[in-house]
């Protein structure tokens, strides 16, 4: 019996350890406009400011668009020559520094273990799309992950493609 405790209690700790760092992915969209009608794109072009963390490291800015462009492509939208797209993709970037704290103790009468604290970087892309008819914003997604400079590539890839899918669920709901 307690070894299945322990069992249990471990594999809840994994999971919820697992949770904590899995990317977050959220969407908002005008209900009334025809997200379907959409299937052309194009980049808007964004001055950044000397404080957007986007204008500190313009290789982040070209990950982003880079995975944008490709998951877009890839799932059947076509990038349209300078004034012919049916919406703009413009996309931010926050960062904030926070504190990753695991439990690690055990036991039910006499804990045991130890409590690790962690400085970590947390960072949130925002994605809009814009109709370019009425220049009004139609959809914006935020994905939000802590930021490990040795993954930053796959974790850029990883959360515009849950962007991405996640825009085609809510286009497809408004057919």
């Amino acid at each position: 019996m307690n070894t299945l405790r322990t069992l249990m209690c471990g594999g809840l700790l994994l999971l919820c350890t697992g949770a904590a760092t899995a990317q977050t992915v959220q969407t908002d969209y005008d209900r009334s406009f025809n997200l379907a009608a959409l299937k052309t794109f194009d980049f808007y072009r964004q001055d950044r400011r000397p404080d957007d963390p986007l204008a500190a490291s313009p290789l982040n800015e070209r990950r982003i668009n880079s995975a944008l462009d490709a998951q877009l492509k890839a799932v059947g939208f076509s990038r349209a020559a300078a004034g012919q797209a049916d919406f703009m993709v413009a996309y931010f970037v926050t960062t904030q520094r926070g504190l990753d704290i695991q439990d690690n103790r055990w036991g039910l009468l006499g804990r045991r273990g130890s409590i690790n604290v962690e400085q970590v970087t947390e960072g949130t892309l925002v994605v809009v799309f814009v109709d370019r008819a009425t220049r009004q914003e139609v959809w914006r997604g935020y994905a939000t992950g802590t930021i490990d400079p040795k993954d930053l590539e796959k974790d850029v890839n990883k959360g515009v493609a849950k962007l991405v899918q996640k825009f085609v669920k809510d286009q497809a709901g408004r057919k």
